[in-house]
């Protein structure tokens, strides 16, 4: 993790979306099938239909009722492609657009639900993601510089708090970019001056693990723990060196970490949850399991 306001990094912002079959909270059953960049550079577009599964004639209803049911005819006629040809024009075309500036991706809730998608849909091809990319989330952000009084930080939430209305054609890859877009420029007045943190591809975002907020990470910062594997291996790291129970470990690693400046009820809830059954100490994208799929030839 970096922060994103940090001058000595000089950066190419890329506003995207995906859009997926399956649910976020199962990140295993999710498959992108459309994706959208903007290069806030160069003004250019990078947009591509992608072919979840090529061998599917019917594809799952969605798991709300706005986004739209994916067909098989709806991707024959955009020319859907699989993830394997489709990435490999994405990572050349940003690095046209990014003008050896270090690309940094945003979108909304992108930790929870782009980035290890997106991951895990390399996986699936055996392919690996560029290291120098990062990734920003537009939802903290959101949250860190503008109050909704109804608490809806969603992007269509934000666009109706700021424009008065909601997303025309919602959960198309293109025009929730656009939607991101606009606020983006309205909470920076134009300027794209951002802040807060912005994290490695393979890289677990803070808080993604429930109860850490933006002071609670911000700590972990200065304590120099700058991801979920980072936090995890040094609880291991301290549970080796002791018989003591390992809830007991993670609270005083916490402890240790945060100096105080966290109310102890927070911190022994972010305990809690690191130490849940529902919790997994492994890096979130590599330990997901999915299914390898075979790489097709390379049309060039």
């Amino acid at each position: 993790m970096e922060n994103i306001e940090d001058d000595y990094l000089v950066k190419a912002l890329f506003v995207f979306d995906l859009e997926f079959i399956g649910d976020v909270r199962n990140l295993s059953s999710c498959f992108i099938w459309e994706i959208a960049v903007f290069s806030v550079l160069t003004q250019e577009w990078f947009e591509m239909v992608i072919d979840p599964d090529p061998s599917k004639q019917i594809f799952p209803p969605p798991p709300i009722p706005e986004i739209p049911q994916l067909t098989r005819e709806f991707l024959d006629q955009n020319q859907a492609v699989t993830w394997d040809v489709a990435f490999p024009k994405l990572t050349n075309w940003v690095d046209e657009q990014r003008k050896n500036m270090l690309p940094v991706f945003i979108s909304h809730n992108t930790f929870r639900a782009d980035k290890p998608i997106m991951e895990l849909e390399g996986r699936r091809y055996s392919m690996h993601m560029p290291l120098n990319w990062y990734f920003f989330d537009s939802l903290h952000f959101s949250r860190r510089v503008i109050r909704n009084t109804n608490g809806n930080y969603s992007l269509n939430g934000l666009h109706e708090q700021i424009f008065g209305k909601g997303i025309e054609n919602a959960h198309r890859a293109k025009e929730d970019v656009v939607a991101c877009i606009n606020i983006m420029q309205h909470l920076t007045n134009n300027t794209w001056q951002l802040q807060g943190p912005m994290y490695p591809v393979y890289s677990t975002a803070l808080r993604t693990i429930r109860w850490i907020g933006q002071k609670a990470e911000q700590l972990l910062f200065e304590a120099n723990i700058r991801s979920v594997e980072q936090l995890y291996m040094i609880i291991m790291s301290n549970a080796r060196k002791t018989n003591t129970p390992l809830s007991t470990v993670v609270l005083q690693t916490l402890a240790t970490a945060l100096q105080n400046r966290l109310p102890k009820d927070n911190v022994k809830n972010i305990a809690q949850q690191l130490t849940s059954t529902q919790n997994c100490m492994y890096c979130h994208t590599f330990m997901q399991p999915v299914a390898l799929r075979h790489v097709s030839p390379n049309p060039g």
